[in-house]
């Protein structure tokens, strides 16, 4: 990727985050669609038709492996905490605001940094981001702290929790998995898999049958809302794919939440009270100085560097 093209990359890829962010938002908690197996599974159908579509017809810029049995067994457990994660995911976003919810994800790559450098501490970038790292995680966890009630199990940071747990897992899983499969296997795999397991989910938990009466069923925000969000999450998971190994990725990702973050507070209503915010400013700024663990070349083909859509 050259240089003068890589500014471009990253300004899509913060559109698309933001974009992704507000549109869910808007859907989850305006319109208080809350049935997140049906959302997420609507999600998951349009982004993996979307995605069957662009592989068939060449679009992309990797070649796809048939999923066989071993392959099935090695990625069965990201399938499995892709699904979680999603749904999980919807239910936090749908109750937190959209700042706190990204302040928690901004712990992850913290955590995940952390273990990247405690077995020997002779890969830390310098004291900046490690006291960077120790901040992040610090000011997430007293920002809860201060807003959490005592019913944590059926509040929104049990899922945002389990959330961060199946992306932890997720990533942790993918140096361990089936070599052959790229991340837009990966991807596309786990789209089918969280079809074929939400539909059933979603009957058993009746969501299918409550959804009937949902009151904004004929609005046309609400259907537009649930088509975006399919394509955004897409998009931005292929351009995810193509820029966060390249160089300032950690420092534009992390802007990027600041940024959105900012927006959103101008967009939603936000009754978190002000030493929250603060606390969570603090988060999202210092968490710009955190670098986030890349994938080696060994984890991921040399491809995946290429532009992922043909003609980007």
């Amino acid at each position: 990727m050259t240089l003068t093209k890589q500014p471009i990359d990253f300004l899509i890829y913060l559109i698309l985050f933001g974009s992704a962010i507000f549109v869910n938002k808007y859907v989850l908690s305006v319109l208080k669609f809350t049935y997140p197996t049906i959302f997420q599974g609507w999600q998951t159908l349009v982004g993996g038709i979307l995605l069957r579509v662009l592989l068939s017809n060449k679009c992309l810029s990797v070649s796809t492996t048939d999923l066989d049995k071993p392959g099935f067994i090695s990625l069965l457990p990201s399938f499995l905490f892709f699904s979680a994660g999603i749904v999980a995911s919807s239910k936090a976003l749908a109750n937190l605001s959209v700042p706190m919810f990204l302040c928690l994800q901004n712990s992850l790559g913290a955590v995940l940094y952390l273990m990247d450098v405690a077995p020997s501490f002779r890969n830390v970038a310098g004291p900046v981001p490690l006291l960077a790292t120790l901040t992040t995680i610090g000011t997430a966890v007293a920002a809860v702290l201060s807003d959490i009630d005592m019913t944590f199990s059926d509040s929104p940071y049990f899922w945002m929790l389990v959330n961060l747990a199946c992306m932890a897992v997720q990533a942790l899983h993918s140096k361990i998995a089936d070599a052959r499969y790229t991340e837009v296997d990966r991807l596309y795999f786990s789209y089918v898999f969280s079809v074929i397991v939400l539909a059933p989910v979603s009957l058993y938990l009746e969501e299918a049958f409550e959804v009937l009466h949902f009151p904004n069923a004929m609005r046309y925000d609400f259907y537009a809302g649930c088509l975006l969000s399919g394509i955004l999450g897409l998009f931005l998971n292929l351009s995810l794919m193509k820029v966060r190994k390249q160089t300032h990725f950690s420092v534009v990702d992390a802007s990027g939440r600041l940024l959105t973050s900012l927006l959103a507070l101008a967009t939603f209503n936000d009754v978190t009270s002000l030493t929250v915010k603060i606390l969570i400013g603090v988060n999202l700024f210092v968490g710009v100085f955190v670098p986030i663990p890349t994938i080696s070349a060994a984890e991921e083909p040399d491809e995946l560097t290429e532009p992922l859509v043909e003609g980007a």
